[in-house]
């Protein structure tokens, strides 16, 4: 049976790294390794990391003496693994105590390179499935599946790395999840989506992944952008339409207002005209006349116009804002 081995990297999680590596050594399989990168962490991360392991020689860890952001963490992880499979681990999240064995008897089974399972995810206090009915990889893009853009519930071949530059995650902190698997699902000869959950995402929202900032808008669209140029994608149209779509709401928090982020508080037409002469942002088809006038305007360059529909839009955030906190 062919080994699988576990990624995490990690940064400042003190209150959580020791209960992860004991959840990983109970696991009901032993064949298997795990790759844990401290990502330059200035607490007690990696000294409780250290003493959870122990002297477990299934357990590699990687240290980097700066912080330098977790899609670099996963590219470490990456180039130190030396088995046929891998998967990845957040750790605060949780795997169920026969995730790896089933991961095992699975890859054995199907002899897939990419496997997509579903997934829990848990506030702390209840737990819900995330699944759908889709038996095919078309079926999830074609219907905005939620088992499409993470990786932490999927398992893939070590091999299928080879096959594009995922050195761009070096430059990335948020998003890097759909970057790598948009590329797994282009490059994978066999993907195999298995409706049972073993991975339970635990969701904080007070975590940095669910707050917008300029860094994490830019690197979104920088993500789009990167697939958008990929010549691979012309090869899957389901595949294409979903990256479309993504991207056009990832470029439009250049040119839409939102309250809640002060980025957006004011528009940015050039940067996304610069991005439009680049990779052409599609439109798609549900958008309203108005926004399709607005859009236009800007493609043209008219941007005193377009101020005029940005603060209708601005001014329309503003009253919605206020009716939903009046509830």
């Amino acid at each position: 049976m062919k080994e699988i081995t576990i990624l995490s990297s990690f940064y400042n999680v003190e209150y959580f790294i020791s209960s992860c590596v004991a959840m990983l050594k109970s696991q009901t399989a032993k064949n298997f390794s795990v790759i844990l990168v401290d990502d330059g962490s200035t607490d007690s991360s990696y000294q409780k990391c250290i003493e959870s392991i122990g002297n477990d020689t299934r357990f590699t860890v990687i240290r980097h003496t700066t912080n330098k952001g977790l899609g670099s963490g996963r590219i470490t992880g990456i180039e130190n693994c030396k088995t046929d499979y891998l998967t990845y681990i957040d750790p605060d999240d949780y795997l169920a105590p026969n995730a790896v064995e089933n991961y095992l008897c699975d890859i054995q089974k199907t002899s897939a390179d990419y496997i997509v399972y579903d997934y829990f995810i848990s506030d702390g206090k209840s737990k819900i499935t995330v699944t759908d009915n889709c038996n095919h990889v078309y079926e999830l893009f074609s219907s905005n599946s939620k088992l499409i853009s993470h990786v932490w519930h999927k398992v893939v071949k070590t091999d299928l790395y080879k096959k594009f530059d995922y050195s761009f995650l070096s430059q990335i902190s948020f998003a890097e999840d759909l970057f790598n698997s948009i590329n797994c699902f282009l490059y994978a000869k066999k993907t195999v989506i298995i409706h049972k959950a073993y991975y339970t995402y635990m969701y904080n929202a007070l975590s940095l992944v669910h707050k917008k900032s300029e860094k994490s808008i830019m690197e979104n669209i920088a993500v789009n952008k990167n697939l958008l140029l990929n010549p691979k994608l012309k090869e899957y149209s389901y595949i294409k339409d979903y990256v479309e779509e993504d991207s056009f709401h990832s470029f439009g928090q250049l040119i839409f207002p939102n309250l809640k982020n002060d980025f957006q508080k004011k528009p940015h037409f050039r940067e996304w005209n610069e991005l439009d002469s680049e990779c052409h942002i599609k439109i798609p088809r549900h958008t309203s006349f108005f926004i399709n006038i607005y859009l236009t305007l800007i493609r043209k360059k008219i941007y005193f116009v377009c101020m005029l529909f940005w603060n209708i839009l601005f001014y329309r955030e503003k009253v919605l804002s206020k009716k939903r906190s009046s509830k």
